[in-house]
Parts: C-alpha cells; sequence; structure tokens
C-alpha cells in the first residue's frame, strides 16, 4: 500500500467529511471537543524529552504516558487547550520518569476512569497508585491479545506478558495498536529490538500505518526487521530539541529514510496531530498541513551484498550503485543474507 500525498480533491473531499460532521478544522488540529460522529485524532504532544499522546474518537479518550515532572504544567495546560476534561484510560507503558512523571498530575487535574500498568516492580509508581487511589481511580495489569473499544476505535495490547522477565525496564512497555476502520496506529513505548523480536515471533498483526518509533528514536529500538513488518507510511518519533541521548539516533533516521517511510519529530515540529476518517490519514504541526496519506501496500525487499566486503544493504541504499556487477549478489531476503556471512551495512540497516 503505497504512501501518496492525495492530490487537492481529496483534500477537498477531507475536509468536506469534517465540516459535516460538525467541526472546523482547527477545533481538531487544536483538540477542541469533538462530536461523536468526527474522525479520530491522535496528539503527539511535545513534552520535551517524554512521551505524551492524546487519541480522541468520539467522545472518548486515552492518554498514553504522560512525560517527566518538571512539564507537568505544560501538560496539563496543553490538555486543557484540547479540551480535555476527562479521561476514559490513561496508560502508563512503564516507569520511568520521562513517561510517567506527570501521571499522578494528571490524575489529580482530570477526571480519568481506568489506568493500565505493566507487571513490573518499581518505586515510582507508588506516586501514581496514591492517586489512583485517592481520586477512586481503578488501575489493573492488562495481558497480551486484550482488547477494548475507544469510541469506534478497537485497542488491542500486545505487551508485555503478566510475569514477564526483562533485565531492562524499558522492555516492559505496553505495546498496543489503535484500529479505526482501515486505518491503524501502534504505539511501543520504549520497548527494545528484544521485545520486537518476540513480538515478531508471536505472529501479532503489527502492520500499521502510523508507528510511534520506540524509545524515543533510539537505535535500540525501530529494529529493520521490526519496522519492515510494520510497513508504516509514516513514523512519529518523541524527543527533546538537542537532547542529551542524541534522540533520534542516526541507525533509526535511515532505517526509516532508505524504506521511503515520512518522519515526524516533536522536537523539530513541537505538538504534532494526526486526524484519520477511516481511510487516510492527514497530519498537522499547528495549523499547518504536513500531508494527507493513504496505507501503504506491502512493500518486500530485495538486499544487495557486496562479494569484496561481505556486506549487504537495502535495494535503496546509496551504496548499492557502487557495487560492480561482477561483486554484486542478491538475496531474497535478510535471513539468507546473515546465513552466508553478510554483515548488514551500518549506514542503511537492511
Amino acid at each position: 500500500m503505497k504512501k501518496r500525498l492525495v492530490l487537492c480533491l481529496l483534500s477537498f473531499f477531507i475536509l468536506a467529511i469534517i465540516i459535516l460532521s460538525g467541526c472546523e478544522l482547527e477545533d481538531i488540529v487544536a483538540g477542541k471537543p469533538l462530536a461523536e460522529d468526527t474522525p479520530l485524532s491522535v496528539t503527539f504532544i511535545d513534552i520535551g524529552q517524554g512521551d505524551s499522546t492524546l487519541i480522541k474518537c468520539g467522545d472518548s479518550t486515552m492518554l498514553i504516558d504522560a512525560g517527566i515532572y518538571s512539564e507537568r504544567y505544560n501538560l496539563i495546560s496543553q490538555l486543557k487547550s484540547m479540551g480535555v476534561n476527562s479521561l476514559d484510560y490513561c496508560v502508563a507503558t512503564h516507569p520511568h520518569s520521562d513517561h510517567i512523571g506527570s501521571m499522578s498530575e494528571v490524575i489529580y487535574n482530570f477526571k480519568v476512569d481506568t489506568l493500565m500498568y505493566p507487571d513490573c516492580d518499581s518505586d515510582s509508581w507508588n506516586y501514581v497508585f496514591d492517586a489512583c487511589d485517592e481520586m477512586g481511580v481503578s488501575y489493573y495489569i492488562p495481558e497480551p491479545e486484550d482488547s477494548f473499544y475507544l469510541g469506534d476505535a478497537t485497542v488491542t495490547v500486545f505487551s508485555p506478558s503478566r510475569n514477564a522477565d526483562y533485565d531492562n525496564l524499558n522492555n516492559y512497555s505496553i505495546v498496543l495498536k489503535v484500529d479505526y476502520k482501515d486505518i491503524s496506529f501502534l504505539f511501543t513505548g520504549d520497548a527494545e529490538a528484544e521485545v520486537e523480536a518476540e513480538l515478531l515471533e508471536k505472529g501479532y498483526d503489527l502492520n500499521a500505518d502510523v508507528l510511534k518509533c520506540g524509545h524515543h528514536g533510539s537505535s535500540s529500538s525501530s529494529s529493520s526487521r521490526f519496522v519492515d513488518a510494520v510497513n508504516p507510511a509514516v513514523a512519529v518519533i518523541s524527543c527533546g530539541k538537542d537532547n542529551d541521548y542524541g534522540h533520534p539516533h542516526k541507525e533509526t533516521v535511515s532505517t526509516l529514510k532508505n524504506r521511503k517511510i515520512e518522519m515526524y519529530r516533536t522536537d523539530v515540529l513541537s505538538t504534532i496531530t494526526a486526524v484519520s476518517n477511516g481511510e487516510t490519514v492527514s497530519f498537522y504541526s499547528g495549523q499547518t498541513d504536513l500531508g494527507t496519506f493513504t496505507p501503504r501496500e506491502d512493500v518486500s525487499y530485495t538486499y544487495t551484498g557486496n562479494k569484496n566486503s561481505k556486506v549487504f544493504h537495502i535495494e535503496t541504499c546509496d551504496s548499492v550503485k557502487n557495487i560492480s556487477n561482477k561483486n554484486k549478489v542478491i538475496f531474497q531476503n535478510r535471513e539468507d543474507a546473515v546465513n552466508k556471512g553478510y554483515s548488514p551495512c551500518k549506514a542503511c540497516n537492511p
């Protein structure tokens, strides 16, 4: 399903749908209250070096993560400016401060119905659970393949399993997918390559039109096999401007670029809003239209190896054009290249 920018006629068609649904475009972009029959909106909130995403579908709302504690006033202000008074669900993906630092403040400032969190021990949960107990919020640990409705959208949890055992707290991140008609979003928290491999092995339907890149675009996540399985038209990275971690890492940027996946970053664009009518998804930064996308066709890649260097590349890598025909070998899949002793290119990250 090939990514393409929709022509003006289709853009007018989408705007007509929005207007007929009883709301103005600026209401959606600003995140103001929407009528029940309006499209799905997903807002990737600029919260500095942290994560927070608001999802609305009809009159239902869900917040995934809440950024660091020092950004609590910024987050609360942005949520209120988007017309949020209550939240059906809050998802605390894992107990790192850049994801749940302001979650207790969200619970104190908005009427929250349910909080989901992973099965892992951390003192950081105490603040969140205390707020839940004080405000009467129920909280529970979801299981893989649990699903629930968010308006007309379906939310499915993929990871982690109860009693999972990881050395790194990032890997306990709740991974979930939001499906709205023909459009889907995949959210991975800070889950790293270890979990990505597990999800692939379990055979989950990871295909999504929009991928929220794991771990702020770190090279520890967004492995090439995982990105190929998701096959997104757009990838969104939430990270702080000039952050100390160098996020997003060049490996992740190369993985996306060489697969012709559009990349939007909060450190560059600030808060990013995606709006979907279930057939296409349009992106905005403030009132700036970033583009409209349709689902991509399934993409299959061949890989090109260099007999001299014993390195293999994705077919779109710039290095491929410098390989002479006599030194060029074509592999139909990545596993074949690895099994024959070739190493992946560090530039294109095949």
